[in-house]
């Protein structure tokens, strides 16, 4: 496959795995360390690579990009969904710390810019990326807005009715072709390289035409094709990402109910809470089901006596284990009451009132 005649480190590389669930990403984001040293024959082991991230172990093409990032499909465009862009310090804590800045090249055809692969300081560093990040500042906003718009409509967070029958990939088609936003404007950034099964030469290469062909006959084997793209462009990368997620089934973007933050679920698809951790290191899946229940004890007065009751024998049982016998048959008695409440035969108050006397 022929490559680019562009320098690979200085563009944004990517491609998906659509079976596996991951995208992978290369990024030259780590050139811009005012004090950098490069080490080519021990592939890059000396770089800095952010902390949180898994790299893949292996060369991946473009040959010359070692060790991508990859990490779960879609979540690139969930960051920026979710970044936070009221300054450069937030935008970069939430989205760019993870992608670089070269994204931003050319996201608007007027503005253009060069980073440096050695800043003189960091100083130097911080004053010459948050200067590009200011002067886009405006155009990343909105940007960002149309996506949540498009993913709205794509996913149908707003819950039409009217668009529940229609698959992601329906409803993604007719947002192009009504042109409903500006989403249908955001590819032309994109180089993509289709892949020529070049990515399978290395895990290949030892073997014969014929082995591999009887290895795929004998294990009805099907190589996928994966192509990359380039782009220097954040619109053109998450067009190209949202294009892929709308063609898998049952993996929707949702919008948490608790938070706002949009997210992938990641075992159920109508979960409605996220599982981003939060600062006091419990996820929205977490605390938005207990507030839900603690929500529902105070609204339900039964419920909410119930609970107390319960908690009240159960000390009552931990001190004194004789009282364990009653305690399982009023527990079992409470049960009955209310399912017949939650089945309409038995109303909340005299539920409630049976609870109050059978103390």
């Amino acid at each position: 496959m022929e490559l680019p005649e562009v320098t690979f480190f200085s563009d944004f590389y990517f491609w998906f795995n659509t079976e596996t669930k991951k995208e992978y990403y290369a990024t030259p984001l780590y050139f811009y360390k005012a004090d950098f040293h490069l080490d080519t024959e021990n592939k890059l082991r000396d770089v800095y690579y952010k902390e949180t991230e898994i790299t893949d172990n292996g060369l991946k093409h473009p040959a010359t990009l070692y060790f991508p990032f990859h990490e779960k499909f879609g979540l690139m465009l969930l960051r920026f969904l979710n970044a936070d862009l009221s300054n450069y310090e937030m935008a970069n804590k939430t989205f760019f710390y993870a992608y670089g800045f070269e994204i931003l090249r050319n996201l608007d055809k007027y503005y253009k810019f060069e980073l440096s692969n050695n800043y003189g300081s960091n100083e130097d560093y911080l004053k010459a990326i948050t200067k590009i990040f200011e002067d886009l500042q405006e155009n990343l906003i909105d940007l960002q807005q149309e996506l949540i718009k498009a993913v709205t409509y794509i996913y149908n967070l707003n819950n039409n009715k009217e668009l529940e029958k229609y698959t992601y990939t329906e409803r993604y088609a007719v947002y192009l072709i009504k042109r409903i936003g500006k989403l249908h404007t955001y590819y032309k950034n994109d180089f993509v390289m289709r892949d020529s099964y070049s990515k399978k030469y290395q895990e290949f290469s030892n073997k014969n035409e014929y082995d591999i062909l009887e290895s795929l006959h004998t294990k009805n084997m099907f190589l996928s094709m994966s192509d990359t793209h380039k782009s220097n462009d954040l619109s053109s990368v998450c067009y190209a990402i949202l294009d892929e997620l709308s063609k898998t089934p049952n993996y929707p973007i949702k919008k948490c109910q608790n938070c706002g933050m949009y997210f992938i679920p990641t075992s159920k698809v109508d979960e409605i809470y996220c599982d981003y951790p939060k600062e006091n290191s419990k996820s929205c899946r977490g605390l938005g089901a207990f507030q839900s229940y603690t929500e529902r004890l105070k609204q339900n007065k039964a419920m909410g006596e119930y609970r107390r009751t319960y908690q009240q024998k159960f000390m009552q049982v931990k001190k004194n284990k004789e009282l364990s016998k009653d305690f399982e048959i009023w527990k079992k008695q409470a049960k009955e009451k209310i399912k017949l409440m939650k089945n309409s035969k038995l109303t909340e108050n005299e539920v409630f009132e049976w609870i109050l006397n059978n103390k």
